[in-house]
C-alpha cells in the first residue's frame, strides 16, 4: 500500500528528505510549512487552556467576593443591634440592651467570619495561569527541537 511519501532512512525523519544528504528544496518547504501549522494549532489550544484556567479563578474569586458582601452586611446588622443595646441601656432597661447586645455580638460574630473566610478564599486563589505557562514551556521546548531536526 502506497502512503505517497517518499521512505526515510531513519525512523522519525521527516517525510520528503529521504535517504540523500542534500536537502529537497520542496520536501523541506512541506516540513517548515508543517512545523507552522502545528505551533498554530499548539498556540490556539494553549489560548483556550488559558481562558478556561481564568474563568475558573474568576469563579472562585467571584464567590469569595460574595462571602465578603454578605459578611459585610451581617456585621452591618450586628453593628446595628449593638446600636440598640446601647440606646437601651441610656433608655435604663437593663432587660433589653442586654438580649440586644447579646444578639448584636452574635451577629458581629458571624460576620466576622464570614468576613475571614472569604478573605482566605481570595487569598488563595490566584490568577496566574500556571498550567498553560508549563504548557508553553514543554511546547517551546518541542518546537526548539523541531527547528535543530531541521537544521541537520
Amino acid at each position: 500500500m502506497d502512503t505517497g511519501t517518499p521512505p526515510t532512512s531513519r525512523p522519525g525523519a521527516a517525510p520528503g528528505m529521504g535517504n540523500s544528504n542534500q536537502a529537497n528544496p520542496e520536501g523541506l518547504g512541506s516540513l517548515v510549512t508543517g512545523i507552522v501549522e502545528d505551533l498554530q494549532g499548539i498556540v490556539r489550544g494553549e489560548v483556550l487552556l488559558a481562558k478556561t484556567e481564568l474563568k475558573e479563578d474568576v469563579s472562585v474569586l467571584g464567590k469569595a467576593a460574595g462571602s465578603l458582601v454578605a459578611g459585610g452586611v451581617v456585621a452591618f446588622v450586628g453593628f446595628i443591634f449593638l446600636m440598640l443595646g446601647v440606646t437601651y441601656v441610656l433608655n435604663q432597661w437593663l432587660e433589653m440592651w442586654l438580649a440586644a447586645g447579646i444578639v448584636g455580638i452574635a451577629l458581629l460574630l458571624i460576620g466576622g467570619i464570614l468576613v475571614m473566610s472569604g478573605k482566605k478564599a481570595m487569598s488563595a486563589a490566584s490568577m496566574k495561569p500556571t498550567e498553560t505557562i508549563d504548557s508553553l514551556k514543554e511546547d517551546q521546548e518541542w518546537a526548539n527541537q523541531q527547528i535543530k531536526s531541521v537544521k541537520k
